[in-house]
């Protein structure tokens, strides 16, 4: 009896000694990231039965102390799922919150020094340059301004470009932080096997383990399910991960520009990515020009629809101010041709225009401008005069074409089609007529596509005075043309415009085709007839990726004011993300997070226990030494 008595104070001294190692271990981790909160559960050992008499009155079972059953991790398997699902959310929108916030930065909207008001200083140097045409002040102005503008969209594509490439960094680094976490998952998941054959709890290995997985559910989206023997197999985009001890790492390959794609490292195919962090870097980032990305775009391509639209605007004013530009006179020219040079540097060939795709970064003043400013066509008409045998200034103060230009901030960008003459360079002016016919081809029914040809007779254009140069002789053609009843129902508005010594025949998307074979200039007694043209011309010139409907203000504003959008709706999803997040730990915390009042409470509960089983023994002791000492010594 008193060797089952010590026993039972010995048990309960180490069972109670084993509570308090845990309730120090879950002190010690008070601020451990990803800790659990342990419990010692105790329960009784089993009990044995007494011999004794028959109708003595004693028990028939005495009880043999306690022992520690387990030590048990307080978590609540659900609260993780939930957390992580959520983690893949929050993820995802902190990295499109990062970028949006960087893109705001770099577009500097609105603001004195953003590319509206460079833009707005560009427009308003060409309205100056119409007052005061012959200004050379004025014409350097417009050229600084147009350097500033060019300098802005250059120093912007950059800007953006540096970021998509620090985004594409950032996908190879999280890449190989995947690879990290899945193999220290695949390492702990076999300490944790060798544990659990052993009979024992792994706890700190899962604590491990559970705050890897928190970890990598922010990075992607992934399924983790839990095994019997206690490991877990974690899945990606349908492909395991993680399968026992064995895991699978992700790579990247990258394009021609450098840029990665996220793929199986075992089999090389493209890996799908739905959410996390990764995912919202490779929408901000877009898709790579790889053959094995899929057409459209699975990704918002947050950046390069940034860069396309700041490339579209560039190559609009480009191409816009170019268009308008060829067809003036500048001061320095002496002949009744427009200059037919370009304001901004362009291509030669439409197919060499529609080509470049990097207009933000390609555009810039053309350097035959930048050198001279009177080299800027701001006139409409000749500004140099022969006729009485002199050369002298004819039309300085013509800011016709000048006005043009800077109209074109109120444009709105129709989409058109037009027509080239061959080159007229050796013709000579003044004129006294022209005649002939006009033939012109449209779609009469948009919906079935039919065509109508109308001809024209140009006999009836009969000018009060000789036509001087070009630009007379083209505004002469272009509103015999506008005024044409079948044309006008059918709106069919055909604008005759200069290119240097060429004309150009510009029209809506129903026009096809012009053929002025017929046309002839008719000059000198008798009259000399010259064909005008020498072919059909099909209009069937357009230019691609350039604003269409809307001005390039409204369009720049349009593109800011959603980008301030995004912003804003990534900002309240990661707020919103944020508390939903901390709502959900505070609940873990509330499960298994340590309370330092509840183990100072739980330390002093088994210290008296320790406390009181040690006097237990001490008793017991006692006890053994009456017995022994004392009992059976009468009569010696």
């Amino acid at each position: 009896m008193s060797f089952f008595g010590i026993e039972i104070g010995k048990r309960s001294i180490m069972s109670h000694q084993t509570a308090l190692e845990v309730a120090g271990h879950n002190i010690s981790n008070t601020n451990t990231p990803g800790y659990t909160r342990q419990v010692a559960n105790l329960q009784t050992t089993r009990p044995y039965h007494t011999p004794v008499m028959v109708n003595s009155g004693k028990a028939g079972q005495m009880g043999t102390g306690v022992t520690v059953k387990d030590i048990q991790r307080i978590r609540d398997a659900f609260i993780d799922e939930q957390i992580r699902n959520e983690n893949k959310t929050a993820g995802y929108w902190n990295a499109l919150q990062d970028a949006l916030s960087k893109i705001e930065v770099i577009l500097n909207e609105p603001s004195e020094d953003g590319l509206r008001s460079v833009m707005d200083l560009y427009w308003k140097s060409w309205q100056d340059l119409v007052a005061n045409p012959e200004s050379e002040a004025v014409r350097a102005t417009v050229v600084q301004r147009a350097m500033a503008m060019a300098d802005t969209f250059n120093h912007t594509y950059k800007q953006l470009k540096e970021l998509r490439e620090d985004v594409n960094a950032s996908v190879a680094i999280k890449v190989v932080e995947i690879n990290s976490i899945i193999q220290q998952v695949a390492d702990l998941n076999q300490q944790i096997l060798a544990i659990n054959i052993a009979g024992k709890q792994p706890n700190d290995l899962l604590d491990k383990r559970d705050y890897l997985l928190d970890q990598l559910s922010h990075l992607t989206s992934v399924k983790i399910v839990q095994e019997q023997n206690g490991m877990v197999a974690v899945q990606m985009g349908g492909r395991t991960l993680v399968q026992g001890v064995e895991y699978y790492e992700l790579g990247t390959v990258q394009d021609t520009q450098g840029m990665h794609m996220v793929i199986w490292k075992d089999t090389g195919v493209r890996a799908n990515v739905e959410g996390g962090e990764l995912r919202g870097l490779l929408d901000v980032r877009g898709k790579t020009e790889r053959a094995e990305e899929p057409s459209p775009s699975p990704y918002k391509e947050i950046v390069p629809e940034m860069m396309e639209q700041l490339n579209t605007l560039a190559k609009t004013i480009v191409l816009r101010t170019n268009e308008l530009h060829r067809g003036g006179f500048s001061l320095n020219n002496q002949t009744t041709f427009p200059d037919g040079i370009n304001f901004f540097d362009q291509p030669d060939t439409l197919a060499d225009i529609n080509a470049i795709e990097d207009w933000a970064e390609y555009i810039k003043v053309a350097q035959n401008i930048a050198v001279d400013p009177k080299n800027i066509a701001a006139a409409a008409y000749r500004t140099w005069d022969d006729s009485t045998g002199v050369l002298q200034k004819y039309n300085f103060g013509d800011g016709a074409n000048a006005l043009k230009i800077a109209q074109l901030k109120h444009s709105l960008n129709d989409r058109y089609v037009w027509a080239e003459s061959p080159s007229l360079g050796s013709l000579s002016f003044p004129y006294d007529n022209i005649s002939g016919d006009i033939v012109i081809t449209y779609v009469d029914d948009p919906a079935a596509g039919t065509t109508v040809t109308k001809t024209i007779n140009i006999s009836a254009l009969t000018p009060p005075a000789n036509y001087r140069d070009l630009a007379e002789l083209a505004y002469a053609l272009q509103k015999y043309l506008q005024e044409d009843a079948d044309l006008k129902a059918n709106d069919v508005l055909i604008e005759v415009r200069l290119s240097g010594d060429k004309l150009i025949f510009v029209g809506g998307e129903r026009f096809k085709e012009i053929d002025a074979t017929g046309l002839n200039l008719l000059k000198g007694n008798p009259p000399i007839s010259t064909p005008l043209m020498t072919a059909s011309l099909v209009a069937d010139k357009s230019y691609s990726g350039v604003i269409n409907y809307v001005t390039c203000d409204d369009y720049w504003r349009a593109i800011t004011a959603n980008k301030g959008v995004q912003a804003s709706e990534a900002k309240r999803m990661v707020d919103s993300q944020e508390i939903l997040l901390n709502q959900l730990e505070s609940k873990r915390q509330s499960v298994s997070g340590v309370s330092l009042d509840e183990e100072m409470a739980n330390i002093i509960k088994f210290q008296h226990a320790y406390n009181a089983a040690a006097r237990y023994i001490t008793v017991m002791d006692e006890s053994l030494e009456v017995i022994v000492n004392r009992i059976g010594i009468v009569g010696r």
